[in-house]
């Protein structure tokens, strides 16, 4: 049997459930809202990135679209969208759960919104036994490195990547938290 998160799940302010159909346009313009990210990780903007994910996935290798999900992150107050949240279940292993991508709007940074969102997942992971969580980040993506460390996903994996530094080389930090 699969492990999975729930469709739909809460934290204090906040309500995160799967992606529906109707929603894709206004998730791709929060993902391009991000594409500041790409200076550090080297991929470009991609025009179709909630459309793909919400039909295809966005798959590892050998990856199956049954352990991917896409949410958005919701302001319970307004029901406003104010992020989303990319992950796959069992990658590279059963029992790891592995987070692609987590966006909140900028008129959003700074309210630990992010934070939020990402304790109460960590809790959900370990309830639901899972192994271990892990997050790639680009390694000149500071801000991304310090948010995730100090929640915890602290254990380098590995380096992705350019072998050398230069200003046009990228390359990404795999980051592990245990259960």
């Amino acid at each position: 049997m699969i492990k999975t998160i729930p469709a739909m799940w809460e934290t204090k302010s906040l309500t995160i459930q799967d992606l529906d159909e109707d929603e894709i346009q206004s998730v791709q313009k929060l993902y391009e809202q991000g594409s500041y990210i790409h200076q550090w990780d080297g991929s470009s903007l991609d025009y179709e990135y909630a459309y793909r994910c919400f039909t295809d996935g966005d798959l590892p290798p050998n990856g199956t679209k049954d352990k991917y999900k896409i949410q958005v992150i919701r302001v319970k107050e307004t029901d406003t969208i104010v992020g989303i949240l990319t992950t796959y279940q069992g990658y590279p292993k059963n029992g790891t759960f592995y987070i692609n991508y987590l966006y909140i709007d900028k008129e959003y940074h700074k309210q630990g919104l992010g934070k939020e969102v990402i304790s109460e997942l960590l809790s959900i992971l370990r309830e639901s036994k899972f192994g271990e969580v892990r997050a790639s980040v680009a390694i000149k993506n500071w801000p991304a490195i310090r948010f995730w460390t100090g929640l915890g996903l602290d254990t380098i994996n590995g380096f992705y990547g350019d072998n050398e530094y230069r200003a046009d080389h990228y390359a990404d930090i795999e980051l592990i938290k245990k259960f």
